[in-house]
């Protein structure tokens, strides 16, 4: 009897010096603006083209691989610290019950190269702060050939995926090796795609028969993508927003031309238009310090927000831009 007191006495202090340590991370990541919290799989699924996993058996998985869980993504931190005191009852059975007779497997998906927990979230947790370096799992495993950094974020990982999906379906990287499309913000793809989808449609039209898919994306890129990042590389642009992408200011410029064509009718010259969002929305002096003291620091500092258009931004003037009505 004593002995399992004394286990569980052992295995209250390591649920104690875990919950510090998540408290701590928690403060430093405040600090650094990170997110510790697990990866949620739900989402990451739903980015997934393929959504049937196989049964790959059981399997040694490194605890460093495992990034996320199924429903207990707010319950622990990346590292599987517990953030909660609600699960303490738990960690601890589950910690003297590691010492005693061990555990059966737990069960994980895999994407990549990393993993979410499907059940067994405590036996993760309490195994890292056991200091072990693996854990048996049953392992069902999307056929998805991707490699994920376990530090990402989420929005990273989107970004990731959504690269993955539009290159796969538009194999734009096998005719145009060198197209350095790549975005700093999730969703983008998706814009790319209808825009795409929409030519199609337009040169339909006019040649009164559909292309074939592979020429409309290679339509897209030459006639549409190209000669837009052409006048992004001409402005300012690039320079009054480091850190962002032609790509992300390609599909900021669409949108604000569509917006602004809404409104003030068609804007002729997208060089003009170009210019004046950069005369508009660059970044301020303070803002643009900040981020790099906070480089020099070796903190992560997010690069400047694009703006959104709002009704009371004014219209660029000039010819490339129809005046408002009374």
């Amino acid at each position: 009897m004593s002995d399992v007191v004394d286990l569980n006495s052992v295995a209250l202090q390591r649920f104690e010096q875990a919950r510090r340590r998540a408290a701590l991370a928690q403060a430093a990541a405040r600090l650094r603006g990170e997110d510790i919290q697990l990866l949620p799989f739900e989402a990451i699924r739903m980015q997934l083209q393929q959504q049937n996993p196989f049964y790959r058996g059981v399997v040694e998985v490194p605890l460093d691989a495992i990034v996320g869980s199924v429903g207990r993504y707010k319950t622990f931190t990346r590292k599987f610290l517990p953030l909660t005191d609600s699960v303490k009852d738990r960690w601890v059975a589950l910690d003297a019950l590691a010492v005693q007779q061990g555990w059966p497997p737990i069960e994980v998906y895999q994407v990549g190269n990393v993993y979410f927990v499907k059940d067994g979230n405590h036996r993760v947790s309490v195994a890292r702060q056991l200091a072990l370096e693996s854990i048996e799992a049953h392992v069902l495993a999307y056929p998805v050939d991707v490699t994920i950094d376990p530090k990402e974020n989420l929005d990273q990982i989107f970004i990731q995926l959504g690269e993955q999906n539009f290159m796969a379906t538009t194999t734009l990287a096998e005719r145009y090796p060198d197209h350095q499309i790549c975005f700093t913000t999730p969703g983008r793809y998706s814009m790319l795609m209808a825009q795409i989808h929409s030519l199609r449609q337009v040169l339909a039209q006019i040649d009164g028969e559909m292309l074939d898919w592979e020429t409309a994306v290679d339509a897209w890129y030459e006639m549409v993508y190209l000669p837009t990042v052409q006048i992004i590389r001409d402005s300012t642009l690039l320079h009054d927003f480091p850190g962002r992408t032609e790509a992300d200011l390609f599909v900021w410029l669409a949108q604000h031309r569509e917006r602004l064509e809404e409104r003030y009718g068609t804007c002729q010259k997208l060089a003009e238009l170009a210019q004046f969002l950069a005369d508009e929305y660059r970044e301020p002096a303070l803002p643009r310090l900040t981020r790099q003291v906070r480089r020099l620091l070796g903190v992560a500092a997010e690069p400047p927000s694009l703006p959104t258009l709002d009704e009371s931004d004014p219209a660029p003037v000039g010819n490339g831009s129809a005046a408002a009505e009374d």
